[in-house]
This record gives structure tokens, C-alpha cells and sequence, in this order.
């Protein structure tokens, strides 16, 4: 598709950029299985002209953006990353030649300069201030204030580059995109990412109608173009010679390939030459595009990563006599049912190398799926269940320090008195179990925390005692409400292992894998307000 609209814009006499707006790591098999590798060959396959750093580049440390780095041949934006002091380690992101991060001197982003025809076009990136809230930048590379960066290199672009053509590469959410068009003058195209937004009317193949493509903020044209490669955006902008766009077309294509599957959760069965009409039925639509494949690329693909991923599909490791559903929050039907099965892999994990913890904490937003009855495989695990590659983390912590994280996790899980960054927050439990109380005064929420003993019974947890939990590293660390996490005495020490691993180490000891009963009569519902009591 870039190909073909490469030449499309060159028959027109017209620039072209092929831009991305960050989270090209993480969901995948093609991640879980070789950390980026894959990532950055594909992409430079791709010929794009920049991609912003996204958070989920940041999952684990700067590491995998270091090797990241020394493998892509286009630049990488991240213009509100300062870097600048970064210590000795062995795989820094300082000084790497693709980086194009804060310059902490001039107190704004590195600017990357296109020539289209005689003009110059400006491109720049910032994401999220509160990185460290989502991800896990290391400590000694922190994220700056994304508008005031904003507003010094629009400045820095006007005064020294000598152009008012200027776009800005978001990794900010579609909202927040919105915000910085309205408050901050002098950019000319936002193309944005985080927020996961189709812009446009899809309500023909199901997927609603995010109103149109190219949504206008005073001078601004902000864009944005979905999530997991699923749709191409593609904007033709014309602007005048103060960076304002003056006429624009185009829209977001889903990119259909050659097969159609059936949703599982769906009970009903297909009639004869649904497929057929289906398929018929999804060519004729206008926002939708059938694309054959690129050849080289398909070559690289089947021959360096293909069949390591397949040798995944076909390994089988357990069987589901039912379907385990997943909620984030629990409502009126109960929580998840297979979050906690992950906790308790956690502990088997921790347990079949020499460490007997405590309990384990999980949340909700690192299960991804409910997986479906009947077999279960290594790749349903490591790419759809859990397709996070995020180690699993001991660490000491006091019963008080347990008590203070599950209720700040709930509390910003329903925004409970915070404003808090989602209800993926949310925690799941194994070997623990507790009453949270959402109309309590905070600090006061949680109650009835009691911790399973080794002879079958609960016990209250003792909030001066210290007790040994297992977490992954997002949760150890006190992301997202989790904040009573961050104030261990001692470091969180990794397991050397990952949740994907760790599920699929303790399903193989299963034949069938299925919820206990005790961890289906662990919720209740609140019932005079919206939020939970889980038991």
C-alpha cells in the first residue's frame, strides 16, 4: 500500500511522507519471539521517514530501545526524551545516531527537515509527560513537559529553520492531540498515536463511526489512524505559505489480506457461501482495500521469523473445557476468570525455582483476551493472552504497602477520587483476597485483607509484617495507582522470566485448565455505586 501510494504522489508531482506514531513493540508473537528484530527490519523494509517513540517502547527499560536503534535506518523522534544524562550501561540510548531526542540546552525537541520541491517541511515529536506512569523509562532519562517543548521548537523552526510548514508526530492521545492544536499555535498537521482512534465512519464493516478523517483544531489538521496495523491512513494536505492547510482529502483504508475469520465467541454458524458473500461484501466498501502482499517482504517474514512463530501454533499446552472470560472490572457476572489463573502461575513459576512467595498480584490490564474452549497453544499464550514480553519480579513488601497499592490501583481503575489512566489498573489476586469499600475515606478502602496459608486457610494480613509477593516488573515498579510499590526498601529482583512463560510452565501441569470456585465466589458487586467490592 505505501508503494502504491508513493506513486500515486509522485504521478501528481506531489511530496510524500510515510510517517509512524510509536508502539511498534509489544502484542505480537513477532516481539515476544525476537525483541524488536523483527521490528526494525520490517520497518526499514517499509522506508518510513520517521516513527515517534511510543510508550510501549519503553515496557522494558531502554535496552530494547538501544539495540532498536542500532538496527533501524530512519529516525526516531522523541523530542520531550531527555537523555542527555544517561550514565555508563551497556546498552545506552545516548549519542545513538537515529535518535533525534529533548536537546536540554536549546530546552527543545531535535527537528527533522524534508525538502518537498523548494519548500521545507518541519517534523518533530513529543509523547506523554507521565511516561513513567505507563512504562518504564530508565530513571535517569525523563520525560520533559510535551507543550512547553511544543511551543520552543515551533519558535526554534520559525527563527532558525526558516519555515512555518510544521508537523508534529504525537505519541499524546487523540484528546490531548486536540488540546495542544487548541492552546499552542504554529503547527500545521498533527499525526497522532496512543489513543488507538479510526477516524472516520466504519459503521459498514462494524466498527462504528469515529466522525471524519482529519479533524480540524483552529489552524491545526489533527490525524490519526487506528491501532495494530489494521488501517493505513492516508492524507493528501495542501498548506499556504504560513503553514496553514488550505485544502486536504483522504482518509484511513482498512487493509484486508487474503483470509476472513470467524469471531469464536460468536455461537452462530455460517450459511453456505457466507464466505464468498462476506468477502464480496468487503471489496465493495469504499474504505476498505485488498491487499496482495509484498514479495521481498513475505520472503523475509517466512524465512527469518515465520517458522519459529509457527512452531509456537502448533505447540499445545493445555486443553480449556470451557471459555475462561476476562473483564477488567468486575461486574454483576463476577471478575475475570483467567487473571487469576495467571496469578497463580506467577506463583507456581516462582515456586519451581526455589521461592516460596506469598501471593501474587496481577493487573487486569496485562490479560488481553478471554480465551476460548479447546485447545490452548503456546502462541494463543505468549501472542493473544499474554502478548506482553515483561518479566516477572519478586519483591518485599510490608502488609501496609499491600494494603495502600490494591486500593490505589482500584481507586485510579475507577477513578475514585483521582483522575486515573484507565481501569487496566485493576488487580487480580492469587493467594490473597480482600473487601474494598469505594465509599470509605481514602486509606481506608481496603478491609478483610487476608493472606492463604499453606494449610488451606485465610488469615489477616499483618500490615506491620513484611511478606514476599510476585508481580510482573509494570506492577513491581507502582505504575498506575500502584504507587505504595515504589517506596521497597529493596529493589524488585526478576525471576528471569516472563509472563507468557510463566502461564504456559504452569498450564502444561494442567490437562484442563478451568476457573476454581473459590476464585469465581471471590467478587461481589457494589450495590450503591458503580464501582466493586471484590472478595
Amino acid at each position: 500500500m505505501v508503494k502504491a501510494f508513493r506513486e500515486s504522489a509522485k504521478s501528481d508531482s506531489d511530496g510524500f511522507l510515510f510517517l509512524h506514531a510509536g508502539d511498534c513493540f509489544q502484542g505480537t508473537l513477532y516481539y515476544s519471539l525476537f525483541k524488536g528484530d523483527a521490528n526494525a527490519t520490517l520497518l526499514n523494509m517499509l522506508g518510513l521517514d520517521a516513527m515517534a517513540l511510543g510508550n510501549h517502547e519503553l515496557d522494558l527499560g531502554n535496552a530494547p530501545v538501544s539495540r532498536f536503534l542500532d538496527k533501524i535506518t530512519f529516525p526516531l523522534l522523541a523530542g520531550n526524551w531527555d537523555v542527555s544524562k544517561e550514565v555508563d550501561k551497556p546498552f545506552p540510548v545516548k549519542g545513538k545516531k537515529q535518535l533525534m531526542p529533548y536537546n536540554p540546552k536549546a530546552q527543545r525537541a531535535e527537528v527533522l527537515v524534508k525538502r518537498i520541491g523548494d519548500q521545507k517541511v518541519a517534523i518533530f515529536s513529543v509523547a506523554l509527560d507521565k511516561m513513567a506512569d505507563i512504562a518504564m523509562p530508565d530513571p535517569d532519562t525523563p520525560f520533559v513537559d510535551s507543550k512547553q517543548t511544543a511551543i520552543n521548537t515551533i519558535r526554534y523552526i520559525h527563527e532558525e529553520i526558516k519555515t512555518p510548514h510544521i508537523v508534529l508526530l504525537s505519541h499524546l492521545g487523540y484528546a490531548q492531540d486536540q488540546k495542544l492544536a487548541e492552546e499552542v499555535d504554529g503547527i500545521s498537521v498533527i499525526v497522532g498515536g496512543h489513543s488507538h482512534v479510526l477516524q472516520g465512519d466504519f459503521s459498514n464493516v462494524g466498527l462504528g463511526d469515529m466522525g471524519p478523517y482529519g479533524h480540524k483544531v483552529n489552524d491545526t489538521l489533527v490525524v490519526q489512524a487506528g491501532c495494530h496495523s489494521l488501517a493505513i491512513g492516508k492524507l493528501k494536505v495542501s498548506l499556504d505559505k504560513h503553514g496553514k492547510v488550505v485544502a486536504y482529502e483522504g482518509g484511513n483504508f482498512l487493509m484486508l489480506g487474503r483470509s476472513l475469520a470467524v469471531d469464536a465467541s460468536w455461537d452462530q454458524s455460517l450459511p453456505n457461501g457466507a464466505f464468498k458473500d462476506a468477502k464480496a461484501y468487503l471489496l465493495a466498501q469504499p474504505n476498505v482495500i485488498h491487499c496482495r502482499g509484498d514479495e521481498e517482504i513475505n520472503k523475509v517474514i517466512n524465512e527469518r521469523y515465520r517458522p519459529a512463530v509457527d512452531e509456537l501454533k502448533r505447540d499445545v499446552v493445555t486443553t480449556l473445557p470451557s471459555r475462561l472470560r476476562h473483564i477488567r472490572v468486575p461486574d454483576d457476572r463476577g471478575g475475570s476468570e483467567i487473571a487469576p489463573l495467571v496469578c497463580e502461575a506467577m506463583i507456581y513459576s516462582a515456586k519451581t525455582r526455589g521461592v516460596k512467595a506469598d501471593f501474587a498480584i496481577h493487573n487486569a490490564g496485562g490479560v488481553r483476551v478471554s480465551p476460548e474452549k479447546g485447545k490452548m497453544t503456546a502462541a494463543d499464550v505468549a501472542g493473544r493472552l499474554l502478548p506482553f514480553a515483561i518479566d516477572l519480579m519478586l519483591y518485599h513488601a510490608s502488609g501496609l504497602q499491600i494494603k495502600q497499592a490494591l486500593e490505589g490501583a482500584i481507586d485510579n481503575a475507577l477513578n475514585n477520587g483521582v483522575e486515573g489512566t484507565g481501569d487496566g489498573s485493576f488487580p487480580y489476586t492469587a493467594g490473597l483476597r480482600y473487601n474494598y469499600v469505594c465509599d470509605q475515606p481514602k486509606g481506608k478502602r481496603i478491609d478483610q485483607l487476608e493472606a492463604l496459608q499453606e494449610d488451606g486457610s485465610w488469615l489477616d494480613v499483618d500490615l506491620a509484617k513484611t511478606y514476599l509477593a510476585v508481580s510482573s516488573a509494570y506492577t513491581s515498579q507502582g505504575k498506575e495507582g500502584y504507587d505504595a510499590l515504589k517506596n521497597l526498601r529493596k529493589q524488585p529482583t526478576s525471576l528471569h522470566v516472563t509472563l507468557a512463560e510463566s502461564f504456559i510452565e504452569y498450564a502444561r501441569t494442567k490437562e484442563e485448565l478451568v476457573a476454581s470456585s473459590s476464585v469465581l465466589s471471590r467478587y461481589k458487586p457494589c450495590t450503591d455505586c458503580a464501582s466493586t467490592n471484590p472478595r
